[in-house]
């Protein structure tokens, strides 16, 4: 299977060519079109929402800031009339090695990173079938570079685990700790007010995961610091999900599934 990484550099490749192509083809000094310019836009934002991210610990940071800087004259310049020429000259620049700079050293790698390797080592402990369908897709995305998607499909494997266990306990349980959660006036819990009404796995997911968390403290099911590493996790999660500069490496996939696996898969008041 061809590397998600290669095919998405390639397709970034020819929409930057693309966007080349239509601007020569313009006959006026300046850019004032609306679409030429979404699209410019477009370009810049994705490649340090999700482009640089996946590159930034395979390739020198030298060169990935060499490229970074174009795409950032880019997204300056898809302000309303600047002049055609502009960019063309960046489009020119990002367009001329970026196949030899960036797709081949990608596509010729031999091995994906250690790193990479250690996290399917580690998630392939993971016994049951539903949370390993979600899993078994993380660790392609993983060996992709895609590591915003990676994070987001390991969170909802681990929601989804949370989700049963707290169904095998019962509904009852769940809003009934809510209820007296939400009436404490002092103590760990004063500030907590979401209390709960779900009879189904349905209402549950309309649940937001912060509050679940908190509730599963309340019920024993995990502690304190689980819970703190957990919302450390879905934070990290939102990050992902979200557009956002902050890079995601696979040092903090590593650590983000290590909290997963210890914490979730193999608790022993949340396994199946």
């Amino acid at each position: 299977m061809a590397d998600l990484l290669v095919e998405r550099l390639k397709g970034f490749e020819s929409a930057l060519k693309d966007l080349r192509r239509d601007i020569r083809a313009e006959r006026v000094p300046a850019i004032a079109k609306v679409g030429l310019r979404t699209r410019a836009e477009g370009l810049g934002s994705e490649w340090f929402s999700e482009v640089c991210p996946a590159l930034a610990s395979r390739l020198p940071e030298e060169l990935i800031e060499k490229y970074s800087a174009q795409f950032r004259r880019l997204v300056r310049l898809s302000a309303p009339n600047n002049k055609r020429t502009s960019y063309l000259e960046v489009l020119g620049e990002l367009t001329l090695r970026f196949r030899s700079e960036l797709t081949i050293p990608i596509q010729t790698a031999l091995h994906a990173p250690e790193s990479v390797n250690q996290l399917e080592a580690l998630l392939a402990k993971v016994a049951d079938p539903t949370e390993s369908a979600y899993l078994a897709e993380a660790v392609a995305c993983a060996k992709g570079g895609l590591f915003r998607a990676t994070t987001v499909l390991g969170w909802c494997a681990a929601i989804d685990q949370i989700h049963r266990a707290i169904e095998r306990t019962g509904f009852d349980v769940f809003n009934a700790v809510s209820q007296k959660m939400a009436a404490q006036t002092q103590g760990r819990y004063k500030k907590f007010t979401k209390a709960q009404s779900v009879s189904s796995m349905s209402d549950l997911r309309t649940v937001f995961d912060s509050d679940v968390l908190w509730i599963l403290e309340g019920m024993n099911l995990i502690d304190i610091n689980q819970h703190t590493r957990l919302q450390s996790c879905f934070e990290l999660r939102n990050q992902c999900a979200h557009p956002g500069a902050a890079p995601i490496t696979e040092y903090n996939l590593l650590s983000f599934f290590s909290d997963l696996d210890l914490i979730v898969f193999r608790s022993t008041t949340l396994a199946p």
